[in-house]
């Protein structure tokens, strides 16, 4: 039950943290509808398995400048994201779909905070959980996707928050560029 437990709270931190594929998933959602950012919000379950995969096999392997370059592709990308949205004219219609879903796998795949997250915490705990890794993935999974699909579910009834993702999109990728590149 503690491995639930750390999870589920674990799960809920990185769900409600302010961060890209958050952003993402509001935008999503208050410019084509809450469809369009649930499907954004189930991302991870698409892209985190590879990465915990190598977080598992590779953690101590790879050089940290490894982790920078991520950091600076995926700062560009999502500022060139939210830049986008930002100066785009308003949707007629909304179109939730596929690539809603695709957009919110690649704002997880471009985030370096998965990266971190894997090679440098969630690996160790999942080796110290052994056998009950799988109630912490569990756990982990229904929070930080629950999280997201009910801010979707939420904010696709108030679009004036699209813009300000877009916004909040474009800053985090120019924080995330200057962060990264800074030696």
């Amino acid at each position: 039950m503690d491995a639930f437990l750390l999870g589920l709270s674990l799960g809920l931190a990185a769900g409600l943290s302010p961060g890209p594929l958050l952003f993402l998933v509001l935008r999503e959602a208050t410019q084509k509808g809450p469809k369009a950012g649930v499907l954004a919000a189930l991302a991870p379950l698409l892209t985190d398995a590879p990465v915990v995969a190598a977080a598992w096999l590779l953690a101590a392997r790879l050089p940290p400048e490894w982790l920078r370059l991520v950091g600076v592709f995926g700062g560009l990308w999502l500022f060139y994201t939210g830049a986008r949205g930002l100066f785009a004219p308003p949707k007629k219609t909304p179109v939730p779909g596929a690539a809603s879903l695709k957009a919110g796998v690649l704002a997880n795949l471009a985030n370096p905070h998965m990266y971190l997250f894997w090679f440098s915490v969630g690996t160790p705990i999942l080796a110290d959980l052994g056998a009950r890794a799988v109630f912490f993935l569990l756990g982990f999974y229904l929070t930080l996707v629950g999280s997201k699909v009910l801010l979707a579910l939420f904010a696709g009834r108030l679009p004036a928050f699209g813009k300000l993702a877009d916004l909040l999109l474009a800053l985090v990728g120019v924080w995330l560029i200057l962060r990264s590149a800074a030696p």
